[in-house]
């Protein structure tokens, strides 16, 4: 196993690489990479305004910075895993590489964050709060209020909280919110699997719409879990990534 902080690489076969949510880190998939690594060599950078990673302008960015990071390592055709901002950057490597992308999975995902003027208003607004509000008070919330429905996901999120900084945290919600992968859903020929957490139903019509714009898209839920689903189901997100890819799509 490599392990560089912002870099994990571990395991041997075709290539798989998991992208982290906003506020969080790579660790957020040690259980996947312990899983899954038996079978692919999975790849899990930090993405910018993560770890040690700087800040970048938008989500199109992430998405150049997890490619360049890939073609260091000779990395040219792979499989994506993305979870909330992950999944966003994704689609935008999917989207903007098609040929390179063997599969590609979002989890709790939307590929617009608010889709109206007035939503649109309502999350600017939001956002300039966060700006007041260190990652400690963040972290200190309820558990359910950050999407964790698990005692396991929970310790996770605070600990990876308390690790981010404000500026960083504005920063990467600023860039998942200005995000529209709307356009690139249609143009997707790899086979693809979207998953909802059946706790968190915000993202559900809306992940349901990408699905359906998607040809052959399959649509999974994930029993019990939040928005921090592949913490809250391990073993359930597991299996499914693993059958999805073992299937061929």
């Amino acid at each position: 196993m490599t392990d560089r902080a912002d870099m994990i690489v571990q395991g041997r076969g075709s290539i798989l690489v998991l992208l982290h949510g906003a506020g969080v880190d790579n660790r957020l998939w040690a259980p996947q990479l312990a899983d899954l690594s038996l079978t692919y060599q999975v790849i899990v950078p930090n993405l910018p305004g993560h770890g040690n990673v700087p800040v970048v302008e938008d989500v199109p960015a992430m998405a150049g910075y997890v490619r360049a990071r890939l073609s260091e390592l000779g990395v040219e055709r792979y499989a994506l895993v993305g979870l909330s901002l992950g999944g966003m950057v994704a689609l935008d490597l999917a989207g903007h590489w098609p040929n390179e992308v063997t599969h590609l999975v979002m989890i709790e995902s939307v590929p617009k964050v608010a889709d109206s003027r007035l939503a649109n208003c309502v999350a600017g607004r939001m956002l300039s709060l966060l700006g007041l509000v260190s990652p400690r008070m963040l972290a200190s919330l309820p558990a359910r209020w950050m999407g964790a429905e698990t005692e396991s996901a929970e310790r996770y999120l605070r600990s990876a909280l308390r690790r981010m900084t404000r500026k960083n945290i504005v920063a990467v919600l600023k860039a998942a919110l200005a995000y529209d992968g709307r356009p690139y859903l249609k143009q997707l020929s790899m086979p693809t699997l979207i998953m909802v957490a059946e706790k968190n139903p915000a993202t559900h019509e809306r992940a349901r719409q990408m699905a359906d714009r998607i040809d052959g898209c399959r649509f999974v839920t994930i029993p019990g879990a939040g928005h921090i689903a592949n913490r809250d189901a391990p073993a359930f997100v597991s299996r499914a990534v693993e059958s999805f890819l073992g299937a061929g799509g």
